[in-house]
């Protein structure tokens, strides 16, 4: 998909560049952040790099998005947000982010995610997002739900980490349930 920026009251969402790694390293070291993520947790900035020029490549083929989140008054980046799989041919997409933690309950996930949900629903023309947390991950249900997702289910043992298998809960918001006052 090609390169969009958004810009919220109080985040800017633009496309990740390996300047990144720098900001993006202590939040994908932090076990609270990365222990919810398909990811190990990292632990340099060459790790970092690597793992955005992954998510590069994988822009440029078209399978996914992602961006950066920064805070307009400090111009701090607190993580990334996106489409982890588009789904072209069910015109849908699944959605993820991740915050740093000094960052979490301030509203900020469900205010960039909201950007990339519209993008999704308007400039994409999917049909429906989804969404797939691990049940422990409270407070993104909370940032799901706010949104409107509705919960599906349990996919149990849907998700190998390391050694071991753990469930995920799918939630989903349709084109036409996403609130028409707030598009």
């Amino acid at each position: 998909m090609d390169s969009e920026s958004f810009s919220t009251p109080r985040l800017l969402l633009r496309e990740l560049t390996l300047d990144d790694a720098p900001s993006l390293l202590p939040i994908w070291s932090d076990i609270r952040v990365t222990r919810y993520m398909k990811i190990d947790r990292l632990t340099t900035e060459e790790e970092a790099r690597q793992l955005i020029s992954l998510l590069k490549s994988q822009i440029k083929a078209g399978q996914s998005s992602r961006y950066a989140i920064i805070l307009k008054d400090t111009n701090t980046v607190i993580g990334t947000c996106g489409f982890d799989r588009f789904h072209t041919e069910h015109e849908s997409a699944t959605i993820s982010y991740e915050l740093s933690k000094t960052c979490w309950g301030k509203g900020y996930a469900s205010e960039a995610l909201f950007e990339i949900i519209k993008d999704g629903f308007t400039r994409l023309r999917l049909h429906r997002i989804e969404a797939r947390i691990e049940p422990e991950n409270d407070r993104s249900f909370h940032a799901l739900h706010k949104l409107g997702f509705m919960h599906e289910g349990r996919l149990r043992g849907a998700l190998k980490k390391g050694d071991k298998f753990v469930d995920q809960l799918i939630f989903s918001i349709l084109s036409e349930e996403l609130d028409s006052s707030l598009r």
